[in-house]
């Protein structure tokens, strides 16, 4: 029994209460609140909320307290043409109002803020006066968004396109940055190799020149030590004839040898070899502000529906004209 009770409370709780005059813009969102006043122009009841709004659209809408408002349903817009699209700054409205000053729609919230001293209609009152159906207008409004998509369509995939095609231009200008940059290191190894070969030719003539050196020494000693060798030998033996003959041929050899000797001290000569970098070069990549520049060239991209939309508008504007013309 407490659990149905619970039930019952359950679902009276629930059950929204219908009011007597419900608040006309407020029902179009789907909310039951009690009307407070009424607007003649609109031929809707207002709450609180919406007949503070309605008292900043002009003196066209005539508003109406609760004492006196009419104790009648009003004309309902009908079911077949409701007005159910919902303002863009404002979801949870819904259009109501026509602007003529600026022709555009909007809720009553935008006709508040934005609207406030325009000439201001309710849709339904004012599509009851149209002399000519809006279905031409909308038709080439709907052929000129189309078109409009068209062209979008168009320029994105000409972005996409040129997106390409930077990504490979950035690939081709670092590839030529690279490729320079390989040049210049060319053309400095070739510096390097140029330098580090004249180094070498100093060397290798030093190298040579110090061999014969060495190898005059060697020679020399060698026939020095063995005429010594020779000469005590020969003087331990007191062997007059090989003396006399050993003193002859080593006062030979001695002059000989003090001639190599003075030779090879003439050709002897302390070389120090040390790099002396060229810094001109230095200088110059220093001074030097950019490896390069970037050469930019900038062209319009001419699209073929531009000239179709040109020619779209104006037929629009001739059209509009020859409306104009035809209600005078």
């Amino acid at each position: 029994m407490a659990s149905t009770a619970r039930s019952q409370k359950s679902k009276k709780s629930t059950i929204i209460t219908e009011v007597e005059f419900p608040c006309g813009p407020c029902k179009n969102d789907n909310r039951n609140v009690e009307a407070l006043g009424f607007c003649k122009f609109c031929k809707h009841y207002l709450c609180k909320s919406c007949y503070s709004y309605h008292q900043n659209l002009g003196k066209i809408h005539i508003l109406i307290g609760r004492d006196a408002m009419p104790r009648e349903t009003p004309t309902p817009v009908s079911a077949a043409d409701p007005l159910i699209e919902s303002c863009r700054q404002h979801k949870h409205k819904t259009i109501e109002l026509y602007c003529k000053n600026h022709d555009e729609v909007c809720c009553v919230i935008c006709a508040t803020s934005k609207h406030k001293s325009c000439e201001c209609f309710y849709i339904p009152q004012y599509t009851e006066q149209l002399t000519q159906s809006p279905n031409e207008d909308c038709s080439l409004i709907l052929k000129l968004i189309k078109a409009l998509i068209g062209q979008f369509e168009n320029v994105r995939s000409e972005s996409a396109t040129r997106l390409k095609d930077l990504d490979r231009q950035k690939r081709e200008f670092s590839m030529a940055v690279r490729k320079y940059r390989k040049e210049i290191d060319f053309a400095l190894e070739q510096l390097e190799k140029q330098v580090i070969s004249g180094m070498k030719q100093v060397v290798d003539i030093n190298t040579k020149e110090l061999n014969d050196n060495i190898n005059k020494c060697d020679e020399a000693l060698k026939e020095l030590n063995e005429t010594v060798t020779d000469a005590e030998m020969a003087v331990e033996s007191s062997g007059t004839n090989r003396i006399f003959t050993l003193s002859k041929i080593s006062n030979k050899l001695l002059q000989e040898n003090n001639a190599v000797l003075k030779t090879v001290r003439s050709n002897s000569v302390n070389v120090e070899i040390k790099y002396e970098e060229n810094a001109e070069i230095l200088r110059n990549v220093r001074r030097t502000k950019t490896f390069g520049k970037v050469s930019v060239k900038k062209e319009p991209v001419k699209f073929e529906t531009e000239t179709q939309q040109k020619d779209e508008g104006n037929e629009n504007k001739r059209k509009k004209s020859a409306k104009s013309t035809d209600s005078s």
